[in-house]
């Protein structure tokens, strides 16, 4: 891709009144544009973002058994009636009507959804273990949106739904996910704490938030002297010199047990052909979310510093004075080899100065930028240079697809 036919929506300054790093640089990298309170839109480089992270999360998704589906947002109220939890669920929750009065709701979650699917689905002992997920759009009318995407009214989830014949079964399930979140984590450069937490208005047994230590975190939480993580709303008292952190939940997971088959009816035979209810299990990552969590812990005085896997583009290629045929060339053929190489490279083309383009590149937080100047390429070389640590090598041009394939 080409800078000059990109739109890139830079900004030097995004204003005052953010409380919010992540926000504030999401605005000035280019990553979004507010359509309203609570509403983005997510420009082209925030959407390589959001397809990054969403592959990352489908590869550890499907390498967990899990197969992923498709639900609609708007959901009809009596499915959330059946449930119980049409009166409960709170202002949360955005009711409307269609023209032939009936109600919906526009999703905040699915777990009626995917419980009717499967009730419909499955019959017999036979068709479980079973986990479904999805990545789409969820709303909550929140009342007061805030810190950008950490609290969005419409962002995208990840959420699966694990469904079983017994809590043996459950726990396994559950602990497959809860190691495919550590490992989703880990890729995309969040640390995130495994905090025991309570089950509130989704039910259910048991839970664990993972939480992204951050100065904006809403939620509070302390490690007792075992290591334990817990959030502060569900201990009766703090534990004796226990320090209160800050927190972003990331994700969260429950064991549901029958809290939804119970009521929706979604049962299936057994061996000896008795009918039971189905044990479930729920896991939610906030895909939208991630892109403020990855910022808000990996960003210095300059911009923002992507990890490799969700970076938008993984390396930027700056010529200085491409008038001239020299630089122009090289940097095209360094280009092409590094896009015939699968690696996402952004070519910065534009009649720029080379101040303004190295700014703008540590702004959006390019992990390396290849920089080819008049002065390189009389020695046939070019310089890489890590955001990280500004940590600057010389490769020969014929030797840069190799050197830098090592160097990553």
């Amino acid at each position: 891709m080409r800078c000059s036919q990109y739109l890139l929506g830079t900004q030097k300054s995004a204003g005052e009144g953010f409380e919010s790093i992540s926000h504030e640089l999401c605005i000035r990298a280019g990553l979004i544009h507010q359509v309203a309170a609570g509403l983005y839109d997510f420009l082209p480089l925030g959407q390589r973002v959001i397809n990054k992270i969403e592959s990352v999360v489908r590869k550890e998704m499907d390498k967990a058994g899990a197969l992923e589906i498709s639900m609609p947002i708007a959901q009809p109220a009596e499915l959330w009636k059946e449930s119980g939890r049409w009166e409960v669920y709170g202002d949360e929750m955005l009711r409307l009507k269609n023209r032939e009065g009936r109600e919906f709701c526009l999703s905040p979650t699915h777990e009626e959804v995917v419980t009717q699917l499967v009730r419909a689905s499955t019959k017999s002992y036979r068709d479980f273990p079973l986990t479904l997920y999805q990545i789409g759009r969820k709303f909550r009318d929140e009342l007061r949106a805030r810190h950008g995407l950490l609290r969005a009214r419409e962002f995208l989830m990840k959420d699966a739904y694990s469904f079983d014949t017994g809590a043996e079964g459950l726990d396994e399930s559950y602990a497959k996910m809860r190691d495919a979140y550590i490992r989703i984590f880990r890729r995309l450069g969040v640390s995130a704490i495994p905090t025991q937490a309570s089950t509130g208005e989704m039910g259910g047994k048991s839970s664990e938030e993972f939480l992204a230590e951050a100065a904006s975190g809403e939620d509070k939480f302390v490690i007792d002297e075992d290591g334990i993580s817990r959030k502060l709303d569900c201990l009766a008292s703090l534990p004796d010199e226990a320090a209160v952190r800050k927190g972003i939940e990331i994700g969260h997971i429950f064991k549901l047990g029958t809290r939804y088959s119970d009521v929706l009816g979604l049962k299936y035979m057994d061996k000896d052909g008795a009918s039971k209810p189905v044990v479930m299990g729920c896991y939610g990552i906030g895909i939208s979310r991630m892109v403020s969590v990855i910022i808000e812990q990996n960003h210095d005085d300059r911009g923002i510093l992507w990890p490799r896997e969700a970076a938008p583009f993984e390396v930027v290629v700056i010529p200085i004075r491409y008038e001239d045929p020299e630089v122009r060339d090289v940097s095209e053929t360094v280009y092409s080899r590094l896009k015939g190489a699968g690696i996402d490279v952004l070519l910065d083309d534009r009649v720029l100065s080379p101040g303004e383009r190295f700014r703008e590149s540590d702004l959006v937080g390019f992990p390396y930028k290849l920089v080819v100047s008049p002065k390189t390429v009389q020695a046939g070389n070019v310089e890489l240079e890590r955001r990280s640590d500004k940590r600057k090598e010389l490769f020969h041009v014929d030797e840069l697809l190799e050197r830098y394939l090592m160097s990553r």
